[in-house]
């Protein structure tokens, strides 16, 4: 696993092996995605999904706000529309712990 990720935190837990479909929207997390794409396609396209902890905002309280283990995701494809938004299909691949961010 590279020494670093970068993260997506979601209401929701991803579980190894699982397929997560998801809809990004925001412009810091499509960038993320236009990244991961511009990689060849037989590199690792892998984020790490992390639960945010309830009550929190990641804007406002960090590394607080996310719960310590998440698990990596492997997109495996997206659908870009006009706009810039995104629909993509990952899969959970494994855990990883937080250390910073």
């Amino acid at each position: 696993m590279p020494p670093s990720l970068p993260l997506f935190p979601l209401n929701a837990a991803l579980v190894p092996g699982l397929v997560l479909p998801l809809h990004i929207f925001e412009p810091r997390y499509r960038r993320m995605i236009e990244e991961l794409l511009a990689r060849p396609e037989e590199s690792d396209r892998e984020f790490g999904i992390i639960a945010v902890r309830d009550g929190h905002q990641t804007e406002t309280s960090g590394l607080a706000a996310l719960y310590e283990v998440g698990t990596t995701a492997i997109l495996r494809g997206a659908q870009e529309y006009e706009d810039g938004r995104f629909d993509v299909v990952t899969t959970g691949n494994r855990r990883f712990r937080l250390r910073s961010i």
